[in-house]
């Protein structure tokens, strides 16, 4: 073959190869084509139990950490929207409870110190059995979500307290390795995460 076969070869070559022709705006949408990336709402709702956690690492309901099943990330909101506590040592006569995440703060605004650095005030409810299990009661105080303006990039475990109002871990009673039933508590969260949606693909020409 002459150099002026190859050289008209090559030409012909580069056309045919020439992507920015092949992916122009009026063809189908290429990978780099395609639209801004969108987002759309998925809820989840999480049960922590302190029956789950290592008694042998930590002895006492009332602070421990919780690894979760699975990782969420792009959270938008959490809210406690529920709390079972049981009922001991009087805890009825409290005025409310305190429950305090490590990994979230800035939730609540408030003159005392205690409340401040919380994530959710717990007014309780009176108990249906005396030595029983008590709920929030909401008449008393709505939940208050966490609202994060740049979503938090990710949550898998949470260090949990819950204290009185002087901000002293309550004593739900001396539990076991082998966790007492009477003496754990349930917390329920709604998770608001962000989730990416991008738009179908136009059809697209092979070459």
């Amino acid at each position: 073959m002459s150099k002026g076969v190859y050289t008209e070869f090559n030409a012909n070559d580069y056309n045919t190869n020439d992507y920015s022709s092949v992916y122009k705006p009026s063809s189908g949408l290429s990978v780099v084509g395609e639209p801004d990336i969108q987002y759309e709402e998925r809820i989840d709702y999480l049960f922590i139990n302190s029956g789950d956690r290592d008694t042998s690492v930590y002895p006492n309901p009332n602070s421990y950490v919780t690894r979760f099943p699975t990782e969420f990330r792009n959270i938008k909101e959490i809210e406690l929207i529920n709390a079972i506590i049981p009922d001991k040592n009087s805890i009825t006569q409290e005025p409310y409870l305190l429950l305090r995440i490590d990994e979230i703060d800035d939730v609540m605004t408030s003159s005392n110190k205690q409340i401040a650095d919380s994530f959710a005030f717990l007014a309780l409810a009176n108990a249906t059995t005396a030595g029983g299990f008590i709920t929030i009661d909401k008449r008393i105080h709505e939940n208050t979500p966490k609202l994060f303006t740049t979503p938090k990039a990710s949550l898998d475990k949470m260090t949990i307290t819950i204290t009185d109002n002087t901000g002293t871990p309550w004593n739900f009673g001396s539990d076991t390795l082998v966790p007492t039933k009477a003496l754990q508590h349930t917390l329920v969260f709604r998770i608001v995460t962000l989730q990416k949606r991008r738009d179908a693909l136009a059809f697209r020409n092979v070459y």
